[in-house]
C-alpha cells in the first residue's frame, strides 16, 4: 500500500476524530512552517506529530497504513498495544474523563463461539466485583460495533518473576510483605467464593509508589495478583482447531512449580487452601532463590510436591528465621487440612515478620479516577469505591530479630467445607506440556500406558521367578541320590 500524502494524512486525521476538524488546518500549518523542505514528507510528518504529543507511535502507525477506526471504543480513546505474542488486543488507553486504563478485546472468533463467549460475560461480571487495592482491578465490561472488551486497571511495574530474575532472592523483610499482601488479595476471592488456581510469581505484579522502580526497593511496592478469571485462552486470537478442546475449563491449570499435590491429581479437587500452597511455593522461591522442588521432569516434580518434605530454608538464605520457616512448611503442607483454612489466617501468622514501618503508605485516589468511578457508577449502577486505597495492615510489626517462640504461629485448624465458584485460569496450547494440572491428553495417555507397561512387565517377571524356582525344586527331587 502506497503511503499516503501530507493531504491524505490530514484528511485521514480529521476522520479517525484524533484531532478536531479545527484543529486539523492548524495543525498542518505549524508543520509546514516548521519543517521547511521536508514539508511534504509524510514519514516526518508523522514523527513530528508524535514529538509534539498529537499522536503516539501506536496511532501515527495506523495512519500511515490509512486506517481511521482503531482508534476507539466508546469513551475510550486506544494509545498503544501492549498485548504482546498470540493474545488477542491487550491496549492502554485514556478515557474522556482523563484517568489511563487497559483494555483487553475478546476476538470476534470468540464472540462467534456461544461458550466462550457466555463464560467471557460470566467471568467478566466475576471480575468486577473484586475491589480490593491488592488486586487487579476491572472496571467495565462493555461492546462497541460488535467489538466486546474488558476495561481494567492500567500497571507499570515488573511481575515479582521479573524481579526474582534480576535479584535472585529477597530478603525476609521483603519477602515476607510481598506474600503477605497477596494473602490479601487472595482473601478478598476467598470472600468472593472464587479460586485462582494459578497464583506464582508471574502473576504478582510489583507496582512502585510512583508506578515504576519496584524492582529496586520492594518495600515501597504493592502486589497485584493478575490473570484472575478471564483465563487467557480465551484472549487467544487463533482459533479452535482440533484441540481446542483441551483448552476447556478444568483441563490445564496451574503452574507445575508451585501446584498444589490435591490440584496436580485432580483440578476440580482445588479449593483456596490450593491457592495458600501456591503461594507457600511462591514465598520458598522469594527467600531461597528457586521453586521448592526443582526438576527437569514434570511427572518426577509432581511426585516430589505430594511426597517430600518442605526443604530447610537456612541452606539457601541463612537470615530465614526458624518461625518463618514453620509457616512456609504450614502453608506448604501435603494434606490441605493441615494448612492454614483461609489466606487471612496465613497473612495473621506472617505479621509477626512484617518488618517495622514496611507498610505501604495510603494514597488518596486521584482526581480524574474519582471522576472516572462516578462515571462509571452512573453509566453501570455498580457501586464505584471512593474511599482512600486500603495500606497494607501492620496489625503486629515486629523485627526480624524476635524471639523464635514468640514467632512460630498456632497451628492451623482444619477449615469448614465451602461451596466456591471457581474462576479458573487456563494456560494456552503452547504450555500445556508445562502445567501439570494437569498433563496435557497425550503425556496422561503416555504415563498411563507407561506405568500399565512397568506393572505388566513386574508381574511377569515376577512369575517368571516363580517358574524358575518350582524347576528348580522340581530337577532337585530328580536328582538320583549319591551312592
Amino acid at each position: 500500500m502506497d503511503t499516503p500524502s501530507i493531504e491524505s494524512l490530514c484528511n485521514l486525521l480529521g476522520r479517525s476524530r484524533l484531532l478536531s476538524a479545527e484543529e486539523v488546518p492548524a495543525v498542518r500549518q505549524r508543520w509546514l512552517r516548521e519543517a521547511g523542505e521536508s514539508g511534504g514528507d509524510p514519514a516526518a510528518f508523522c514523527k513530528w506529530l508524535v514529538a509534539s504529543q498529537y499522536l503516539t507511535d501506536y496511532q501515527a502507525g495506523l495512519l500511515l497504513r490509512g486506517k481511521v477506526d482503531r482508534f476507539f471504543l466508546n469513551e475510550y480513546k486506544l494509545l498503544d498495544r501492549i498485548g504482546v505474542g498470540r493474545m488477542a488486543g491487550v491496549y492502554k488507553a485514556v478515557h474522556r474523563i482523563g484517568p489511563t486504563v487497559a483494555i483487553k478485546v475478546l476476538p470476534p472468533s470468540k464472540t462467534k463461539d456461544a461458550n466462550a463467549f457466555a463464560r467471557f460475560q460470566r467471568e467478566g461480571r466475576l471480575a468486577t466485583r473484586l475491589k480490593h487495592p491488592n488486586i487487579v482491578r476491572t472496571y467495565q465490561i462493555a461492546e462497541d460495533n460488535g467489538l466486546h472488551y474488558l476495561v481494567m486497571e492500567y500497571l507499570e511495574g515488573e511481575t515479582l518473576a521479573e524481579v526474582l530474575k534480576q535479584r535472585g532472592k529477597l530478603p525476609p523483610p521483603e519477602a515476607v510483605r510481598l506474600i503477605y499482601q497477596a494473602l490479601l488479595g487472595l482473601q478478598c476471592l476467598h470472600e468472593q467464593g472464587m479460586i485462582h488456581r494459578d497464583l506464582n510469581p508471574g502473576n504478582l505484579m510489583l507496582v512502585g509508589s510512583d508506578g515504576k522502580e519496584a524492582a529496586k526497593d520492594t518495600l515501597k511496592a504493592t502486589v497485584k495478583i493478575l490473570d484472575i478469571g478471564m483465563g487467557r485462552a480465551l484472549f487467544d486470537e487463533e482459533g479452535g482447531g482440533a484441540d481446542a478442546n483441551l483448552t476447556a475449563a478444568g483441563d490445564v491449570l496451574g503452574t507445575p512449580d508451585y501446584m498444589a499435590p490435591e490440584q496436580a491429581r485432580d483440578a476440580h479437587a482445588a479449593d483456596i487452601r490450593s491457592d495458600v500452597y501456591s503461594l507457600g511455593c511462591t514465598l520458598f522461591h522469594a527467600l531461597a532463590g528457586q521453586s521448592p522442588y526443582p526438576d527437569s521432569n514434570m511427572v518426577r516434580k509432581m511426585v516430589r510436591h505430594a511426597t517430600e518434605p518442605v526443604p530447610s530454608l537456612k541452606p539457601f538464605n541463612p537470615a530465614v528465621p526458624d518461625g518463618l520457616q514453620q509457616i512456609v512448611n504450614w502453608m506448604m503442607a501435603k494434606d490441605p487440612a493441615q494448612r492454614y483454612p483461609t489466606p487471612q489466617r496465613a497473612a495473621q501468622a506472617l505479621q509477626v515478620f512484617l518488618a517495622a514501618g514496611a507498610e505501604a503508605a495510603p494514597h488518596e485516589v486521584p482526581a480524574k479516577m474519582r471522576a472516572y468511578l462516578e462515571w462509571l457508577d452512573s453509566t453501570s449502577g455498580e457501586p464505584a469505591p471512593l474511599a482512600v486505597a486500603r495500606p497494607v495492615a501492620a496489625a503486629a510489626s515486629v523485627p526480624l530479630a524476635a524471639p523464635v517462640a514468640a514467632a512460630v504461629p498456632v497451628a492451623p485448624p482444619a477449615p469448614a467445607s465451602t461451596a466456591n465458584v471457581e474462576l479458573v485460569v487456563v494456560t494456552p496450547k503452547k504450555e500445556r506440556k508445562q502445567a501439570v494440572g494437569g498433563l496435557s491428553r497425550r503425556d496422561a495417555l503416555m504415563l498411563w500406558i507407561g506405568a500399565g507397561f512397568l506393572a505388566v512387565a513386574g508381574g511377569a517377571a515376577l512369575i517368571f521367578k516363580r517358574i524358575l524356582g518350582r524347576k528348580k525344586a522340581q530337577n532337585e527331587q530328580e536328582k538320583p541320590k549319591e551312592e
